[in-house]
């Protein structure tokens, strides 16, 4: 009976610690009202020149001089296509990566090569 009696009470003391124990505590935040310049999208200024996209379209030309497999992929790895080229056709496509990117990667029959984005465009003959 008394062990019983020491379980119920453990039960319920372990039930009591998960039920106040998980309480949110709720911090509200107010805004910095700072200058009180800003008070819409509509109000922050940019200057003229600044670019606003994040992606550029890059056109690629390749060409080789035997059945080749191609990917092309960021300096970091990331792949963004793969392709089999055949000779005597140039290889025409568009990609849209990262406005930060400069050059890109392309791997011909496991032989890498890095190509520099010239005026968004990549020209080249393996």
């Amino acid at each position: 009976m008394k062990s019983n009696i020491y379980k119920l009470g453990c039960t319920l003391l372990i039930i009591s610690f998960i039920v106040f124990s998980c309480r949110k505590d709720i911090n509200e935040v107010t805004p910095d009202q700072g200058s009180g310049k800003v008070k819409s999208m509509s109000d922050i200024k940019a200057s003229s020149d600044f670019n606003w996209k994040t992606t550029q379209n890059v056109e690629l030309e390749l060409s080789v001089p035997a059945k080749s497999s191609l990917v092309i992929k960021s300096s970091s790895g990331v792949i963004f296509q793969k392709a089999l080229l055949t000779p005597g056709e140039s290889y025409k496509t568009a990609i849209t990566i990262p406005n930060y990117m400069q050059d890109l990667t392309f791997v011909v029959n496991g032989v890498s090569t890095v190509l520099k984005i010239e005026n968004n465009r990549v020209v080249y003959s393996f």
